[in-house]
């Protein structure tokens, strides 16, 4: 089996509950919205190449062909794997576009999802093969889509999916023109969910700034009605990391 992968590599995971956590990443290829603070912009279309670290940590990338066999990915993923490596970050993109082929990894090592939730009837294919599931919700600023609330609905079915058998987190990305208002439909659908679940607010990381005071009341609304609110930013950024 065969998948549209962008990149591979090893570093730090910089978001969400898992901060600070060695990973093999494998970032897929293409992706269904096109958020405005999209860090990973290339990764929404397909090219004919995949780019894999040779190295941990090093950098020293080559190029193979697209679509990526299972096998080479597999022995990729192996070679990359260090002593202090947790698990495998399927990211993009959009990785539930490739739950066929994630499916058929069946792989030793603890898969970690990154996911912008819009595919629930992806999700439930992985539902008993994905150990960790950073959950986004996409806010209406945005601009991810014209289809906000079919968005929203897919992405509460696709993190209530997860939350019933993997460790699940909910990352929210804000942005200076983020309001309780525009975060108050999230905050009710995890919590009709489950209070229980970590909500990340991800403060934006590009010229636009949030500001301290901001964050602090999205975050006392939010904790309202859920357990467990936190601020982390892109940590990754900070450390100059992939």
């Amino acid at each position: 089996m065969q998948a549209q992968i962008e990149e591979v590599f090893n570093s730090i995971q910089g978001e969400g509950t898992h901060a600070g956590t060695r990973q093999v990443f494998v970032r897929f290829q293409q992706c269904q919205l096109h958020c405005a603070y999209c860090d990973t912009p290339r990764s929404r279309s397909i090219s004919g190449s995949c780019s894999i670290e040779r190295t941990s940590g090093k950098g020293d990338f080559h190029s193979v062909k697209n679509p990526v066999d299972r096998d080479i990915l597999i022995g990729a993923i192996q070679k990359l794997w260090t002593p202090s490596t947790r698990h495998i970050s399927l990211t993009g993109g959009e990785p539930l576009i490739h739950a066929d082929f994630i499916r058929e990894l069946n792989t030793e090592y603890p898969l970690y999802l990154e996911t912008n939730s819009g595919f629930p009837g992806e999700a439930r294919k992985l539902k008993d093969v994905i150990a960790f599931a950073s959950c986004d919700i996409k806010l209406p600023e945005h601009d991810s889509t014209p289809h906000y609330d079919e968005l929203l609905k897919n992405e509460l079915e696709t993190i209530s999916i997860f939350n019933e058998c993997a460790e699940t987190f909910v990352k929210i990305v804000i942005l200076p023109e983020t309001t309780k208002g525009s975060l108050s439909e999230a905050v009710n659908g995890i919590a009709s969910i489950d209070p229980g679940i970590p909500l990340i607010l991800q403060p934006v990381t590009s010229k636009m700034h949030v500001k301290t005071q901001q964050l602090f009341e999205l975050m006392d609304f939010a904790a309202e009605k859920l357990k467990d609110v936190r601020v982390i930013p892109q940590t990754h950024k900070m450390m100059g990391l992939i």
